[in-house]
C-alpha cells in the first residue's frame, strides 16, 4: 500500500511537469502518431509485393505490431527512466538514491515518464481494436490482448534493467539499456520468421516472443485460456530473476565520488 501511494505520487508530479510544456507534449504524441502511421505505411507496402510471410497475413502481423507497440509503449509511459540508471552513475546521484528508505529501483523508475510515449499508446490501443475487428475477434480478445500487456511490459523493463546491470558492474563506464529500443524492434514480428536456433533464445533467453507473437497465436488464433495465465506468469518470473541480478550487483556497487 506504501509503494502504492508513492507510485501516485510520483505519477502526479510527473503528469504536473509534462503540463508545464504542453505545447511539446502535444507535439511529441503528434510526432509518435505519424511515426507509426509511417511504419504500417511501410508494412502495407511490403506486403503488396508479398500477400504472406511465413503464413501471417498483412492483418495478422498488424497485430503483432499492435501488441508490441502496446506493451513498449506502457514500458516508456512508466518505466522509461530504467534507461537512464547510468547517467544516475556519472553523475553521482545513485548515491542519494540508495540512503533513502525506498526500493532504489522504484524511484529511479518513477522519477521520470516519457512524453513521446503517450502517442504510441493512444496508436497501439486503437491500432489493436482496429485489427481486431478487421479479424473479426470479439470484443473479449481485445481486452485480453491489453490485459496481458500489462505484464508483456515488464520484459522490456526487465532487459533494460539487465542492461543497466552492466552498468553496476563497470561503474558506468558501460550502457547496453538503449539496446533495449532494438529488443522492441524484434518483438514485432512472428517467431516464425526467424531461425530455429533465434527462436529458442527468443523464447526461453530473451523472451521477446512473449511479448506479442506466443499471445497472438495462443489466444487470437487458437483461443487457449489457460495461457492468460502462463504469459504473465512467464513475464513476472522473468523480472523477479533479473530484479534479483539488479539487487546482487547492487551490493557491489562502489560510489563514483562524483
Amino acid at each position: 500500500m506504501r509503494y502504492l501511494k508513492l507510485f501516485f505520487a510520483y505519477l502526479k508530479v510527473n503528469l504536473k511537469s509534462l503540463a508545464v510544456y504542453d505545447l511539446d507534449f502535444y507535439f511529441a504524441i503528434a510526432g509518435m502518431i505519424i511515426q507509426n502511421v509511417l511504419n504500417i505505411v511501410a508494412l502495407r507496402f511490403i506486403f503488396n509485393l508479398v500477400p504472406r510471410i511465413k503464413g501471417y497475413s498483412f492483418e495478422q502481423l498488424l497485430l503483432t505490431y499492435a501488441l508490441a507497440t502496446l506493451a513498449f509503449a506502457i514500458f516508456r509511459c512508466f518505466f522509461i527512466n530504467a534507461l537512464n540508471i547510468s547517467d544516475y552513475l556519472h553523475q553521482g546521484k545513485l548515491d542519494t538514491i540508495l540512503i533513502k528508505p525506498v526500493s532504489p529501483l522504484f524511484q529511479l523508475i518513477n522519477e521520470r515518464v516519457d512524453e513521446d510515449a503517450w502517442g504510441d499508446l493512444l496508436v497501439a490501443l486503437l491500432l489493436l481494436v482496429l485489427v481486431d475487428i478487421r479479424l473479426h475477434n470479439p470484443w473479449y480478445i481485445t481486452v485480453m490482448f491489453i490485459f496481458i500487456s500489462l505484464f508483456t511490459s515488464l520484459i522490456f523493463l526487465s532487459l533494460a534493467i539487465l542492461g543497466n546491470i552492466v552498468s553496476l558492474w563497470s561503474n558506468g563506464l558501460a550502457d547496453l539499456a538503449e539496446t533495449t529500443f532494438d529488443f522492441f524492434e524484434m518483438s514485432k514480428y512472428p517467431l516464425s520468421i526467424y531461425a530455429e536456433g533465434f527462436r529458442l533464445v527468443l523464447t526461453f533467453v530473451l523472451p521477446l516472443g512473449w511479448v506479442a507473437s506466443i499471445p497472438q497465436e495462443k489466444i487470437a488464433q487458437e483461443h487457449e485460456w489457460i495461457w492468460l495465465g502462463i504469459i504473465p506468469a512467464v513475464c513476472i518470473l522473468f523480472f523477479l530473476l533479473i530484479y534479483q541480478l539488479w539487487r546482487l550487483f547492487l551490493q557491489r556497487y562502489q560510489s563514483t565520488g562524483s
